[in-house]
């Protein structure tokens, strides 16, 4: 392995517990695990990140976004089911009827 491929994996691990930190201190997400703790859930939070690396200026915004496998179309599809929605409104979230 490289010295500039060590170095990339370095700055990946300081940016993984850069936003570990970052989430696990944050007032409105402790608050929400709290709220759904007292609704009497147990949770575990897994959270995907997806990271695109190259040199600079070979890598366009399309071909990150589709590595991130997000959609090409401006409007993404979303669907809810009527689990998802109780859950939701019991954390005291509004949930729009379409």
């Amino acid at each position: 392995m490289s010295d500039g491929d060590e170095k990339l994996q370095q700055l990946v691990r300081n940016l993984e517990k850069g936003i570990e930190k970052a989430i696990a201190s944050s007032p409105q997400v402790e608050e929400c695990l709290s709220r759904i703790r007292d609704e009497g859930y147990e949770l575990s939070l897994v959270l995907q990140a997806t990271l695109a690396f190259a040199p600079v200026g070979e890598l366009d915004q399309s071909e990150v976004d589709e590595l991130a496998g997000i959609p090409t179309t401006l409007e993404a599809q979303f669907r809810m089911s009527n689990l998802d929605k109780k859950f939701l409104r019991s954390l005291k979230i509004a949930v729009d009827e379409e």
